[in-house]
């Protein structure tokens, strides 16, 4: 095949599917189950990085393709497109890959920075054609561009995404801020199991828009990664039995330490399911908690002094360096282009709001947490600064 080819028409028995995020319509094309499945359960619930499905009979914006092929085909494939002129493009962070600028469209090589397995990408003006093997990894591409997709979106927004898990309590969602290791994803999902009004946002990434004179929070869909440390502190148990997409991690893995380098992911449907905790895609940011998990360490809990806040923040603040996401490669057009607001303004606008420093080494510590958590927010005015 041409690589023109494959900027036109659908897979045969296709799932056409219509996606609007933030003001953009998106495309969605996909003859295969899994990758389709995998879309949903990401996506879950509506709002999830602002991705809505909807019914339009508008242009899309952009169209994305997901196209299952043979090796051989994709090996042809970047063979073909090898006469055009070579360069690389940053894939993720520091991990940079060949791409072919031919006059019409622009191939690129696609493959995760932790598997040898290649697959393609054709890019045209308003299409991304994806074109991969029939494997678990391959059905993962279509939700990997969608979402960097809508980040660039959000970012085009005027976005703050910090480093940040989230949970809600009474409809409003607060930071959990930390370097990695801090122990975010547990505190926020043990506060999400404990409070009486709980619900889990996400993990790893939050992005924040001014709504009027105030901040909402808006999580970004990665899996949430815990260890058999973290379940013990959450008091879960019977997690043997649960059919997890991502699987188990596997023997020799570190994963029954605390605070084991590899663990068990679960989507925010599967959190859903498995941790019965309800996931909220949005809610106004009316707090923040900077945790630090050590296991010597006695329980202790503060109002975190503002040059530590303003320490730990910055150092999280994926707005001044996203190890996700490198370089616009899909060139997304957005509608506009807005400034973020500056971390200055951010961080002046936390000092109305309850933000705690805390120490935890067990699960009673989170259940004093807890405690501390809900006096301190009953302590807080109502009435808030404004942006």
């Amino acid at each position: 095949m041409k690589v023109s080819d494959y900027s036109a028409g659908a897979p045969r028995g296709a799932t056409i599917r219509q996606f609007r995020v933030r003001d953009h319509l998106l495309k969605v094309v996909t003859a295969s189950t899994g990758a389709d499945e995998l879309v949903t359960e990401t996506f879950h619930p509506p709002g999830m990085l602002n991705v809505c499905e909807v019914r339009d009979d508008h242009e899309p914006d952009l169209t994305i393709v997901d196209l299952v092929c043979g090796d051989a085909e994709i090996e042809e494939l970047l063979l073909t497109a090898s006469v055009g002129t070579r360069n690389e493009y940053e894939l993720t962070r520091d991990f940079r890959l060949p791409r072919f600028d031919l006059d019409e469209h622009t191939v690129f090589t696609l493959q995760d920075v932790n598997s040898d397995e290649v697959a393609a990408v054709v890019r045209t003006d308003r299409r991304v054609t994806i074109v991969r093997p029939p494997t678990g990894l391959g059905d993962r591409w279509l939700t990997r561009v969608i979402r960097d997709v809508a980040t660039r979106y959000a970012k085009a927004d005027g976005s703050l995404i910090l480093h940040s898990s989230a949970f809600v309590s009474e409809g409003s969602a607060y930071l959990v801020i930390g370097d990695s290791g801090a122990g975010k994803s547990t505190t926020a999902i043990a506060l999400a199991r404990l409070l009486p009004t709980g619900g889990w946002m996400g993990n790893d990434r939050m992005h924040l828009d001014t709504q009027g004179s105030h901040y909402r929070v808006t999580a970004c869909p990665l899996p949430l990664a815990v260890n058999k440390g973290s379940l013990d502190v959450l008091g879960v148990t019977g997690f043997e039995g649960w059919s997890v997409r991502a699987g188990f991690p596997g023997p020799g893995s570190d994963w029954d330490r605390f605070q084991g380098e590899d663990k068990l992911k679960l989507s925010s449907e599967e959190v859903d399911r498995y941790l019965g905790v309800q996931v909220v895609p949005e809610a106004p940011l009316a707090g923040v908690i900077l945790p630090r998990i050590d296991l010597s360490a006695e329980y202790d809990c503060e109002a975190a002094k503002p040059d530590y806040a303003a320490a730990v923040i910055e150092r999280n603040c994926f707005s001044l360096d996203d190890n996700l996401y490198g370089e616009d490669w899909l060139g997304v057009t957005a509608h506009r282009r807005v400034a973020a607001p500056s971390l200055d303004v951010f961080l002046d606008y936390l000092t109305d709001l309850p933000v705690l420093s805390c120490s935890m080494s067990c699960a009673d510590d989170v259940a004093r947490l807890l405690v501390d958590f809900q006096r301190a927010v009953a302590a807080t005015p109502t009435t808030r600064k404004r942006i």
